[in-house]
């Protein structure tokens, strides 16, 4: 697996699907699905010979080490290594009509399918995750921002909500790319079923799970394994928003959350023992440039020349080991890091109050427009007023209550009550309803100091 060994022992049961041992074991099913089909169609071979041939397709660790020597024509190998432990006349019904792409092409498919298995399993698990942190959260006050400013209230349950929810997006995407691969071929050299019969193809292909690709040249066309890895890139997109988000959310200068931390064991830098570094989502963002790059690879074998050129197969041996290994990998770590996430409701509360107000101009906009004043004026008139609060470090309740035009349509006791944080979650639990995650429940302001 070209996964580094560190990253690689870290999803175990994704290095074996793509090793080897994998990667051989896959090919040798689709001549067992052939020939079972055959004996069904035809009666031949017969339940002795199929008894010789399963047999005979059981790979040992010294023929896994012999195959994998990058010599020669490797399905060839494979063949004439499993044929010698037969009969001649039953070896034969092995690959009967058959060319490599065929066998390499449909175990390709069954090792994507089980791999996508692998992937979906993470993503349910950190649905799960954030799920409930989405729900513990849900009433802890904290500042939304866009583009990196301060915007309006929220709380920090509802930008997990966020995360939670396009999680789940990609477990749909998963699935979908599940039924876009479930395609193989067993149809000859430029697939038009010459010396295969149709129905045994489809038989054999029933058997693993497959369906045949309906008009296939060589190769199963690489559209289908492109769109799968632009949808699995997809999902490490999402994957690396969160862990940017964390990231951001875990500066020193905002302080709202901070990674799990093992003081004992954990360095945050070499030279600076103060360090909390955010290595674990930092990981995740690099992976995400893998992934990504792996869908690009499979794009550009997308295009072969006519029926086939060998062009995407050396890619591959990289493209899908990486990008799935990776992507499973970030996975892991991601739900790692939301499980252990330490959250700070108190920062969140601080942070609200560093615009002196400020966030609430909003509301003291559309309050005023309430009263009727023009839009552009009133809008100007609360700009200037917001700007003047932070510059001052005045608070904007202050000034809005000093202000002649604002005291003239707003009273102090009204203005006082723009000004109240509670006012922005009186709809949070529309998204959290609509997420699949319902509430009856008041929301309570959170003021809890960490957790």
């Amino acid at each position: 697996m070209p996964l580094p060994e560190r990253y690689a022992g870290q999803v175990p049961d994704m290095e074996r699907l793509w090793e080897p041992e994998g990667y051989f074991r896959a090919q040798v099913k689709i001549w067992g699905a052939q020939c079972e089909a055959s004996h069904k169609l035809y009666g031949e071979p017969t339940e002795t010979q199929l008894m010789q041939i399963n047999a005979a397709l059981e790979l040992s660790i010294e023929d896994i080490a012999a195959l994998n020597e990058a010599k020669g024509h490797e399905t060839n190998k494979l063949l004439r290594r499993v044929q010698g432990r037969l009969p001649k006349d039953v070896g034969n019904f092995l690959h009967k009509g058959l060319t490599s792409s065929d066998v390499l092409d449909t175990s390709l498919a069954l090792q994507t399918i089980d791999a996508l298995n692998l992937v979906r399993n993470e993503f349910i698990g950190l649905g799960v995750s954030l799920k409930k942190k989405a729900i513990k959260y849900k009433g802890t006050l904290q500042i939304g921002r866009t583009h990196t400013q301060q915007a309006i209230p929220q709380t920090f349950g509802r930008q997990l909500l966020g995360w939670y929810a396009e999680v789940g997006r990609g477990v749909e995407r998963i699935d979908r790319s599940k039924e876009v691969i479930s395609f193989g071929k067993l149809s000859g050299e430029i697939g038009t079923n010459v010396f295969i019969e149709p129905k045994l193809e489809e038989l054999a292909l029933r058997k693993l799970g497959l369906k045949p690709d309906p008009a296939p040249t060589q190769i199963i066309s690489r559209d289908r394994h492109a769109e799968v890895l632009s949808l699995m890139a997809v999902n490490s997109a999402t994957l690396a928003r969160i862990a940017m988000n964390v990231r951001l959310l875990a500066m020193t200068e905002v302080g709202e959350v901070r990674e799990p931390f093992d003081a004992a064991s954990q360095q945050g830098s070499s030279s600076m023992p103060h360090k909390r570094n955010t290595e674990l989502t930092e990981r995740i963002d690099g992976l995400n440039r893998r992934v990504r790059g792996a869908a690009a690879e499979e794009l550009d074998a997308a295009i072969p020349w006519l029926e086939r050129d060998i062009s995407h197969s050396s890619t591959e041996r990289f493209t899908f080991p990486d990008a799935f290994g990776g992507l499973m990998y970030a996975a892991k770590l991601m739900r790692e890091v939301i499980d252990g996430l330490e959250t700070y409701p108190q920062r969140m509360l601080e942070n609200l109050g560093k615009t002196y107000g400020a966030i609430f101009s909003s509301r003291l906009l559309n309050a005023l427009l309430d009263k009727g004043l023009p839009r552009t004026e009133a809008y100007e008139l609360v700009k200037g007023l917001a700007q003047k609060a932070m510059d001052t470090k005045t608070q904007l309740l202050e000034l809005a209550i000093m202000d002649p035009l604002i005291s003239q349509h707003i009273d102090t006791r009204e203005l006082e009550q723009l000004f109240d944080p509670n006012f922005y979650l009186r709809n949070i639990d529309i998204a959290f309803k609509r997420a699949g995650v319902v509430f009856s429940r008041k929301i309570k302001v959170s003021h809890k100091r960490k957790s």
